[in-house]
């Protein structure tokens, strides 16, 4: 039997919804434990939190899409909701286009990919990712010119992206960063309009890792989606979260 690193909370329809890159099962639980009749379920990807990245493995969308059927499965779950945040919402996004059959409908709360590698968006991410580990490199790269572009106009968009040299990462951290946002959840935008399920698009501006438009151009595809703006956590985090709270719960309401 596999080991898998996971929380739930609460009872009733079963909702995975996964953290983001860098991030770990207690940023999703935080957001949305005690939503009515909804198992809320939550994991660490490998290499982050308490799930180790296996030897010899580079993470992708796949895989961690992968690894999440897998926990559905021991659990003995055979559909649910799926959603995330960032990475999460496009682990879910893949499985919604690779499993259909396995999905219920979609949460999607700030999506940071769409079906090009390397966007630029989270470029800031693999030039921190170098810095990781090497003496004076947090110092190095937060002297950074692009770093510092963001620390001027949204500090706390800053303080976010340097999370990644935290002393509670993993150390597989800078491979997972490179591998992620060397890859993407799909290969073609066009690929979005076979999903066929109720869907949630939430995101805001104000937001240099989560741009607006990359919530807007999901929405478009998405046929049976919703597209919710709400406000930038690092503007007001306090009323990000209970704005993505509210939304998230009027959807499952209407399910």
């Amino acid at each position: 039997m596999q080991q898998f690193k996971y929380q739930e909370s609460g009872s009733g329809k079963p909702f995975h919804f996964q953290h983001g890159l860098g991030s770990n099962l207690l940023q999703p639980q935080s957001l949305l434990t005690g939503l009515s009749g909804v198992r809320l379920i939550s994991m660490d990807c490998p290499g982050h939190g308490g799930a180790a990245l296996p030897a010899d493995t580079l993470p992708s969308f796949d895989f961690y899409a992968d690894r999440l059927l897998a926990l559905m499965d021991q659990l003995g779950i055979e559909k649910a909701l799926f959603g995330g945040i960032s990475m999460g919402a496009g682990i879910s996004t893949n499985i919604a286009l690779r499993y259909p059959d396995r999905v219920l409908g979609l949460v999607l709360v700030r999506p940071a990919w769409l079906d090009q590698k390397m966007p630029d968006n989270l470029l800031i991410l693999t030039e921190a990712a170098q810095w990781i580990g090497k003496a004076n490199g947090l110092a190095t790269f937060s002297e950074r010119a692009d770093f510092g572009q963001i620390h001027q106009s949204l500090p706390k968009a800053a303080a976010s992206v340097l999370g990644v040299f935290a002393e509670t990462q993993r150390p597989e951290i800078p491979t997972v960063l490179n591998a992620m946002v060397n890859d993407a959840p799909f290969t073609d935008l066009l690929a979005l309009q076979t999903i066929n399920v109720p869907c949630l698009v939430i995101g805001n501006d104000a937001d240099p890792l989560h741009p607006y438009e990359m919530a807007v151009a999901v929405h478009e595809q998405i046929k049976n989606s919703q597209l919710i703006k709400v406000t930038s956590r690092y503007l007001d985090d306090v009323q990000h979260r209970e704005e993505v709270y509210q939304n998230v719960t009027k959807f499952i309401t209407n399910l």
